[in-house]
């Protein structure tokens, strides 16, 4: 491990997503410096679709020198599994999650490990784009030090009449951290693109809510009041169509209209 590697990046993987990894390697290629190795945390790992994904993944090693490990499981897994599966493979100080089918600024992880050590922060979270078409653009946004957000912050606007976390995930929205509405002008978190203190894995574990599980593991750490803070610029873009969340749905959506064909047809 070089003396400035301080990231190990994990992306939690499903088939569908395997086409972004050529882009999402390119995207990570450019802010290189404080990554030892990504690492994707692949399920549903059949032989038939995982040859194309280890082609891709040999062929992006050589061209960009970088090292890139594939984690995966032949079950189905879910994204908090995902997340955790790759997570135990860390050996770096800080671990980033991220999503292969989504967008990063530039020198963002740069930006998050800066925050990170001068704060002592276990979890660092930032605002997002929410991109709805190709025209728009993540820029690398600027933010002030003293514009950050911290755990006494961020706890009393989360938790201000404490908290129930088994009814977490009964309706949209319960699982986000809030920002207190005067502090900044940015009002959006994205759970899923955060950097987190590798060490916390001894104490938190992503759990099998989905989707909010990654809403759901950044409230736990700030229930606990472990130092989490929050930089106010956007940081990644979010495309909600091409989202594992909105593949889920549609496939959900799809089984209900079968089922509810097959009734029709037995009466």
């Amino acid at each position: 491990m070089r003396a400035d590697s301080l990231v190990t990046v994990v992306v939690p993987l499903v088939p569908a997503h395997d086409r972004f990894v050529p882009q999402l390697i390119a995207q990570l290629v450019d802010q290189r410096e404080p990554i030892e190795r990504i690492i994707l945390a692949r399920s549903s790992a059949r032989s038939r679709n995982m040859e194309p994904l280890m082609k891709s993944v040999s062929a992006l090693r050589a061209k960009h020198d970088i090292q890139i490990e594939v984690s995966a499981t032949r079950r189905q897994q879910l994204a908090g599994q995902n997340r955790n599966r790759g997570w135990d493979q860390v050996g770096t100080p800080f671990t980033a999650f991220l999503d292969a089918d989504d967008e990063y600024s530039e020198n963002r992880l740069a930006h998050l490990v800066e925050v990170a050590q001068s704060e002592a922060s276990d979890l660092v979270l930032h605002d997002f784009l929410l991109k709805d078409s190709d025209s728009d653009s993540v820029l690398d946004d600027t933010f002030c030090q003293e514009d950050l957000l911290r755990t006494p912050e961020l706890f009393e606007a989360t938790f201000p009449d404490g908290r129930n976390r088994p009814r977490e995930g009964k309706r949209p929205g319960d699982t986000n951290i809030n920002i207190p509405p005067n502090a900044t002008e940015h009002q959006t978190v994205h759970h899923g693109h955060v950097l987190v203190r590798t060490s916390l894995r001894q104490d938190f574990r992503y759990g099998n809510l989905y989707p909010g599980e990654d809403g759901q593991f950044c409230r736990d750490v700030l229930w606990a009041k472990r130092q989490v803070t929050y930089v106010p610029a956007k940081l990644s873009a979010y495309r909600p169509g091409l989202s594992a969340e909105a593949f889920a749905n549609l496939l959900l959506r799809t089984r209900r209209k079968l089922a509810r064909v097959a009734e029709f047809s037995r009466i």
